[in-house]
């Protein structure tokens, strides 16, 4: 139950990006990274005695997520240098997300297998993610 409330809490706060991004595009691009990095915040800090793969896999969802509704509602989407700055900064994002993840399971009592296999999945999923994009 814990897991399932933190992990609405953090869509909570992706979807409050979208909806800033939907009335104020340039504002919604820009807070990608401070918004990922704060679901990704919640996510490990609230989830603390879940698995480091659940944790991945939720950091995840909320990353792509967030990416989703700002090329779906935001502006910039129509031409090339639009997409870029929104590419460049879910990059950023990224980088803050997957470092919030690396520390968040080295502190935690997973076996050594699983949490490389919850650092293996978040590069894996968004090479994969950007490949079909």
């Amino acid at each position: 139950m814990r897991e399932l409330i933190v992990l609405l809490s953090a869509i909570l706060v992706v979807l409050l990006n979208g909806y800033i991004g939907h009335h104020y595009p340039t504002s919604g691009i820009m807070g990608t990274p401070i918004i990922l990095g704060i679901s990704s915040l919640i996510i490990v800090l609230g989830a603390r005695k879940s698995a480091s793969v659940l944790k991945s896999c939720f950091i995840i969802f909320c990353a792509l997520f967030n990416d989703y509704l700002l090329r779906k509602y935001s502006g910039g989407i129509h031409d090339s240098e639009g997409a870029s700055w929104i590419s460049m900064y879910f990059f950023y994002g990224l980088i803050a997300s997957y470092l919030i993840l690396i520390f968040g399971t080295v502190t935690s009592k997973d076996k050594k297998i699983n949490k490389i296999i919850a650092w293996s999945i978040f590069p894996l999923v968004v090479f994969l993610y950007w490949l079909i994009r």
